[in-house]
């Protein structure tokens, strides 16, 4: 027994066909959010900048251990040579060591000042270091930001899409409680089957949803059909909702 639809039916079915395109297009949308490609980025974007962080972190260390090794160098040496001149001052020396005790305060002073000066040099590497570990951690601050801006604009969008598509579930849910359960069932078995598509209008011109014409022979075979019995596509072998073919023919 064939399935048969009143012009209205066939409309319907075509408003049904909407709502589930509609649908189609939320859970993609919804998928492309899941799977967002920014989002994504910016996530890469962040862990660059983390091993960034990572091995400038590294030259602090090796500035920092530069720098305190050239602190210890200059208070040892110091130390040393405070020592001499302290023996020197207090007549602690011997009269035939005054001579090699002046001698080694006084290179030890030049060697204070070559200390100092590398000192200087090793902390300034350190500062420069340590502002380079300062631009890192912010970067990564600002990688943060951006991807948790990101996930928050997703989320957002992704209520919006899943608000739509509850309300879209329940005009559909309404429309196809007051369509034929078999009329249902056959278009929904179609348009599992046909990539999406389970109903098409034919118009006097051709179809309008897949604009791809019928050929004269065909068509002629399809009006000869009961107003309300089912035709179909013979190329996509989706309903044909004859809807303005009955007004014409009216």
């Amino acid at each position: 027994m064939s399935i048969t639809a009143t012009t209205q039916q066939q409309r319907q079915l075509l408003d049904l066909q909407s709502l589930d395109s509609q649908l189609t297009r939320l859970r993609t949308q919804l998928n492309q959010l899941r799977e967002d490609a920014q989002l994504a980025e910016l996530r890469k974007t962040g862990a660059t900048a983390v091993e960034q962080a990572k091995a400038v972190q590294a030259h602090v260390d090796e500035r920092q251990s530069v720098a305190q090794q050239a602190e210890q160098a200059v208070a040892e040496t110091t130390k040393r040579r405070d020592t001499h001149q302290a023996r020197l001052d207090a007549d602690g020396v011997s009269p035939r060591d005054v001579q090699a005790v002046t001698t080694e305060i006084a290179e030890l002073t030049i060697r204070i000042e070559d200390l100092e000066n590398a000192q200087v040099e090793a902390m300034q590497a350190l500062e420069t270091a340590q502002a380079e570990f300062d631009a890192a951690q912010a970067a990564i601050s600002e990688a943060e930001q951006a991807v948790n801006v990101r996930i928050t604009t997703i989320n957002e969008q992704g209520q919006q899409l899943s608000k739509q598509g509850k309300e879209l579930t329940v005009e559909r849910a309404a429309l196809a409680d007051t369509l034929p359960a078999d009329l249902v069932a056959e278009y929904e078995q179609i348009r599992d089957a046909n990539h999406g598509v389970g109903v098409i209008e034919l118009t006097s011109q051709g179809l309008s949803g897949a604009g791809v014409p019928i050929a004269p022979a065909e068509l002629a075979e399809i009006k000869k059909l009961p107003a309300d019995e089912l035709a179909y596509c013979p190329d996509t072998g989706a309903i044909l909702a004859r809807t303005e073919l009955a007004q014409h023919d009216a």
